[in-house]
């Protein structure tokens, strides 16, 4: 609550998604207990299960609602951009800071992790395909009618897009220096796909 007053029911519920991914990036989805998270939220857990039924819907929501507020900024950075400089600002959008994408890409990582595990998970990554893949295809296709980029298949490109970005992170979570070398690797990631979308 801000100024006494009363949090609408959709910005409470706006509230605890924010909460239960700050939590579960910071302490790991399996690890934290929900009572942790209700806590933060300064709700009870009971609360926190009305509005949410289960774990794993709150993994859902945090997920979608993480990666619907990278696809708008990206959104944003494009807008507001120079239209030579689209594939750097797709890389300034996603590489933000050292700490907001290692809060992220270890959350992301126990999603997948989850997934993986959890039989009738599978929609964490239905919904991770859809907001990324289509985001990377539209603005691929974007870009080709501009003649920014040099592609035959948005679709396509956007999934072999989407594995140059994970991959990149993964190795850069990898580094025991990972607040050091974020530069190196944002550089790296947009070298490798200024060579996938063939830019020039």
């Amino acid at each position: 609550m801000t100024d006494g007053a009363a949090v609408r029911p959709t910005d409470r519920r706006s509230e605890l998604i924010r909460t239960v991914y700050r939590v579960m990036a910071r302490d790991g989805v399996h690890r934290v207990p929900l009572q942790k998270i209700a806590a933060e939220a300064g709700v009870s857990k009971g609360l926190l299960l009305y509005h949410f039924a289960t774990k794993d819907s709150m993994v859902l929501e945090a997920m979608q609602w993480v990666l619907e507020a990278t696809a708008e900024r990206i959104r944003r950075q494009l807008a507001s951009g120079d239209e030579n400089r689209t594939l750097a600002n797709v890389v300034d959008a996603i590489w933000i800071d050292p700490e907001a994408n290692h809060d992220f890409f270890r959350f992301y990582l126990d999603g997948v992790e989850h997934q993986t595990r959890s039989p009738g998970f599978e929609e964490f990554g239905d919904r991770g395909r859809h907001i990324i893949d289509s985001l990377y295809a539209d603005l691929i296709a974007t870009g080709v009618s501009q003649g920014i980029f040099d592609v035959v298949d948005p679709a396509l490109t956007a999934v072999q897009m989407r594995a140059v970005i994970e991959g990149m992170f993964l190795q850069w979570l990898q580094r025991g220096d990972w607040r050091t070398c974020h530069g190196e690797y944002k550089e790296l990631c947009l070298a490798a796909l200024d060579r996938l979308l063939h830019t020039g």
